[in-house]
């Protein structure tokens, strides 16, 4: 690999990165973890995508721990814990649904979204099951929110990933997965 190829993916991970402080900040922790997801599966080989979707991870967790207050008891934690595991899930999800539409480009963008979106939010459900929620957190208009903030978000950074392939810091929109 190219030392040139190496910074522009350390680059693009720190951008993500970076959207992931500003989606945090904006949206009191509520992250676009399936957008981020979706993007890294599209853009970034296996590990990347995983390593970017653990960067916003984290950087939300420090923000909702060390700058909004979040309480550190075990319920907050656990909560934090099946947010993590459902970003994860939603790149996995993300890469076998655009691995499936590969030769199909702009279907594989939409699957790759609507998987990770599916798959992050069918895992927070099942961690609801164990862990204490709020009988609304499911409701239809909450759902309707978290796919919208989703939506935005994915257009947002695909936008982005453009700019940053004009540059030579991204892989071209509509990439499919690598790696």
């Amino acid at each position: 690999m190219s030392p040139e190829r190496f910074e522009a993916r350390v680059l693009w991970i720190a951008m993500l990165g970076a959207a992931s402080v500003a989606f945090s900040f904006a949206m009191a922790c509520a992250t676009p973890f399936a957008a981020i997801a979706a993007l890294g599966a599209l853009a970034l080989n296996r590990a990347d995508a995983y390593f970017a979707a653990g960067l916003a991870f984290l950087i939300n967790q420090a923000i909702g721990f060390g700058l909004l207050g979040y309480p550190l008891d075990a319920m907050t934690i656990a909560w934090g814990a099946a947010i993590g595991v459902s970003a994860l899930s939603a790149v996995a999800a993300a890469r076998v649904a655009a691995g499936a539409l590969r030769p199909v480009r702009p279907a594989a963008v939409v699957a790759a979204f609507a998987a990770a979106l599916l798959v992050q939010q069918l895992t927070i459900y099942a961690a609801s099951f164990v862990l204490a929620s709020h009988p609304s957190a499911f409701s239809l208009p909450v759902l309707l929110d978290i796919a919208s903030m989703n939506a935005l978000a994915f257009l947002a950074l695909g936008v982005l990933q453009a700019a940053g392939a004009r540059i030579g810091v991204a892989r071209p929109p509509l990439g499919q997965p690598a790696g």
